[in-house]
């Protein structure tokens, strides 16, 4: 009977501490909020055309577990917090989000788009590579990287126009995971509008 009963209190044991598991090992996922929004686009000969190129991030950072640093040297990547979709496409589709809503005069495209189906005659393209994109040692977020704008010609030749690095910090207006995501979204936003400043810039010498 005493066996039983110390067999019964183990095994309830046993389960309480896996339950405690489960709870502290609870896998979440993140995104940016406005990655979704339904935008409508139209094919107008009159817009000129931007087209958005796969965004390139090291393997690390390109890992779905968010990524934090450790030091000046080390990364580590998250376990339990992870990005719901690689970030180089959730990056992609945040940025058509974004450009999108700023420049209703442009067509904005990316690469899942058909060459024959673009009718304008103006079209550019720009390139982001990102080589931070992480919490930082200070409670804050890190976004850096480059882009470049190239302009496709009529006879085929493509030239590069412009080439920017660019290199951000937000701190953390809430602690954790939420708020980490919430800075990195705010930074992208930035480096978005930014490059949107630059092309109008660019775009009125053309």
């Amino acid at each position: 009977m005493l066996y039983k009963s110390v067999l019964v209190f183990l095994i309830i044991v046993f389960l309480s501490a896996c339950s405690q598991n489960n709870s502290l090992n609870k896998t979440r996922y993140y995104q940016f909020y406005d990655q979704n929004n339904i935008l409508s686009i139209s094919n107008s000969v009159a817009k000129p055309t931007l087209m958005i190129s796969d965004i390139h991030l090291p393997g690390s950072l390109n890992n779905r577990g968010i990524a934090m640093r450790l030091n000046r040297y080390q990364l580590q990547n998250a376990n339990w917090h992870l990005w719901s979709t690689s970030p180089d496409q959730m990056l992609l589709s945040s940025a058509e989000s974004n450009l999108v809503s700023m420049k209703k005069n442009w067509l904005i495209l990316t690469q899942r788009a058909r060459e024959n189906q673009i009718q304008s005659n103006v079209r550019f393209e720009v390139k982001w590579h990102i080589n931070r994109f992480n919490g930082g040692l200070n409670n804050d977020a890190e976004i850096s990287g480059m882009w470049q704008l190239y302009k496709h010609h009529k006879n085929g030749r493509i030239s590069l126009l412009q080439q920017q690095y660019f290199n951000e910090h937000k701190l953390l207006c809430e602690d954790g995971y939420i708020g980490l995501v919430s800075a990195l979204e705010s930074l992208w936003l930035k480096v978005n509008n930014d490059f949107m400043l630059a092309l109008d810039k660019l775009s009125t010498h053309l």
